[in-house]
């Protein structure tokens, strides 16, 4: 993950989840709020469809899961953080959400926001 808080650095052990990089500085850990702010960023454009918005919540959800395997637990949140508020916050105010999602498709989503409410 690349962040003013942490520097993009490939080497081995320099990542968020190390204390240093391969130049010694030493790089504090992003606040909660960093990271959701970093999840906001470009995140919702009305104009495209819901199905692209599905699509794209899942994708977050997948690559959160793959950044917890590799420990990179600060993008892992601000993945799951995507896939939470477009689920939670943004798929129900699309104008296509009533359209072409039936009533049980919207339960379930209902469903999947319990979840990650209690989750979280």
């Amino acid at each position: 993950m690349s962040s003013p808080v942490y520097p993009h650095n490939h080497d081995a052990g320099a990542g968020p989840s190390s204390s240093r990089s391969s130049r010694n500085h030493y790089y504090r850990p992003a606040t909660i709020a960093e990271l959701a702010a970093q999840a906001q960023e470009n995140l919702w454009d009305p104009t495209k469809g819901l199905k692209h918005w599905l699509r794209a919540a899942e994708k977050a959800r997948r690559t959160g899961d793959q950044l917890v395997q590799a420990q990179d637990y600060e993008g892992a949140f601000v993945e799951y953080a995507k896939a939470a508020t477009i689920v939670l916050e943004k798929l129900p105010t699309h104008r296509e959400y009533e359209v072409l999602l039936n009533p049980d498709q919207r339960s379930n989503l209902g469903m999947v926001s319990l979840l990650l409410l209690r989750c979280g």
